[in-house]
């Protein structure tokens, strides 16, 4: 038993040494866990190129040990949104990310795009809502582990999980109620969302759900400081290009580019990758920070504007200052596994 013995621990002991494969292996592991600033994502994954790439982006940012993504939560009544999360999630090794599902989820009224694609071509073991709790109740359990105000949410679509957590009740994981909870948790909430000066009318994160966007804009307001991703630079922001070309069939960024553009040039600009980029400080120079002192405003039009001066000291809004490298540091990121 002793030579036995003497035998598991060399090589226990061989497979841990530094330089092993087993010793990379938990570098790697450790460094992914400990790495960046602790997110999570509320996404209207559906039918949008920008927000499947800002999850794809955010796994392999998780792999480099650039952010922590506490859980990622979705904001539209597809029912199986959440499912094609998981899928995206599980093809980056990532399968036990935490998720929720927009209340309503069950109606199943929005469009599903890309999704069925994903969960149908990619493992997952999440197969619909039913399998995940409710967004606001993870929301709250996330928070009330996480130290306080060490929390970037980023918001990538509509605003009725933000919303809801606000008006939640004591429960669920904290004895505080919606708004003590975010004030106590949240570092930052990063939302991508207007046209900053001088603004316009409701765009598509707004339109989703206009009521909840008025109780977290206006209101007592929202109890952290928001960063506004401005909507101009994903104009710009037209990426994806190569995956066809330099990713396998099944690698998930390119199942939901074949989809949308049929592996030609891409269609569409992409707002939502920038706003986690910025978030998480991936890159240096790359933005400006803008409007110091002043804040978001609902306008006349229904849509979004810069007031300044502003009760709310610590708001800001963000422009792409460098399109080109914003654009090749995405597509360097898309292509990874």
């Amino acid at each position: 038993m002793i030579g036995v013995a003497i035998v598991i621990a060399t090589a226990a002991v061989a497979a841990a040494a530094p330089g092993s494969a087993a010793s990379l292996r938990q570098t790697a592991a450790t460094k992914e866990a400990r790495g960046g600033p602790r997110v999570i994502i509320d996404t209207d994954l559906s039918r949008w190129w920008d927000d499947a790439s800002t999850i794809g982006l955010a796994n392999v940012l998780q792999k480099q040990g650039k952010m922590r993504l506490l859980g990622v939560v979705s904001d539209v009544p597809n029912a199986v949104a959440v499912a094609a999360v998981d899928a995206i999630n599980t093809a980056y090794g990532h399968p036990d990310v935490p998720l929720g599902a927009v209340a309503g989820s069950k109606a199943d009224t929005f469009e599903h795009g890309y999704t069925d694609e994903l969960v149908k071509r990619l493992p997952n073991s999440v197969r619909n809502y039913r399998d995940v709790p409710s967004a606001v109740a993870l929301y709250r359990r996330l928070l009330a582990r996480q130290p306080d105000r060490s929390v970037t949410i980023v918001s990538i679509g509509g605003y009725t999980n933000l919303a809801g957590l606000l008006e939640s009740k004591r429960g669920q994981g904290s004895s505080l109620d919606g708004r003590d909870l975010i004030a106590k948790k949240v570092k930052r909430l990063v939302q991508m969302d207007g046209i900053f000066p001088g603004g316009g009318p409701a765009f598509t994160n707004q339109k989703i759900d206009p009521d909840a966007a008025a109780a977290v804009i206006g209101g007592q307001g929202w109890p952290a400081p928001i960063v506004w991703v401005d909507g101009l630079g994903g104009v710009q922001t037209k990426v994806g290009g190569t995956l066809c070309t330099s990713t396998p069939p099944q690698h998930p960024m390119r199942i939901v580019y074949e989809v949308l553009f049929a592996c030609g040039p891409p269609r569409d600009g992409n707002w939502d990758a920038p706003t986690l980029l910025y978030a998480v400080a991936d890159l240096q120079r790359v933005f400006s920070e803008e409007g110091q002192g002043g804040a978001a405003v609902i306008n006349a039009q229904g849509g979004l504007s810069w007031e300044t001066p502003s009760s709310r000291p610590n708001d800001l809004y963000v422009k792409v200052a460098d399109q080109q490298r914003l654009n090749q540091r995405i597509d360097e990121l898309l292509a990874a596994k």
